[in-house]
């Protein structure tokens, strides 16, 4: 059976620090770690990640760990605003170096990465081209932690 292939599509969007990206190219890992969000209730879900990405960047070198607020373009002209907070609440610069807000289509990346909806965080891992080797959804559990590991030693 032929599962179909997940991709990160391409969107313009800018790291909290303010550099510009257009995704998935210019990420800066050969394979990237990608937390993305949907919702602002889905922070505590992303957040329950990051232990992991801070071990497994140190593990594995090549790979960058971001976070990707995907908010819906029409909130594209309060987005200073809405960054600003982000940027705010986050003290780390590299933390807001590696947050990386994408005001756009919000159902086409849901539909790029293949999920039914946006009621919880998608988890990928992808290259340079967008292409997904690995995906789960929602808060950190054991087996899709150890799920992550296999996939990145494999």
């Amino acid at each position: 059976m032929n599962e179909k292939i997940r991709l990160l599509p391409a969107v313009k969007a800018r790291a909290l620090d303010g550099t510009e990206y257009r995704l998935p190219s210019e990420l800066g890992g050969e394979r990237n770690l990608i937390a993305v969000a949907f919702e602002r209730n889905h922070q505590d879900d992303v957040d329950s990640w990051l232990g992991d990405f801070a071990e497994l960047e140190h593990e594995h070198p090549g790979l960058i760990a971001y976070e990707m607020p995907t908010i819906s373009r029409r909130f594209g002209p309060v987005r200073g605003v809405i960054d600003g907070k982000m940027a705010d609440a986050i003290p780390d610069p590299k933390t807001r170096a590696r947050t990386i807000t994408a005001y756009t289509d919000v159902g086409r990346v849901r539909d790029s990465l293949g999920l039914p909806d946006t009621k919880q965080i998608a988890v990928i891992v992808c290259d340079r081209n967008g292409v997904v080797s690995w995906l789960a959804r929602g808060k950190r559990g054991d087996e899709a932690a150890a799920g992550l590991r296999a996939a990145l030693n494999g």
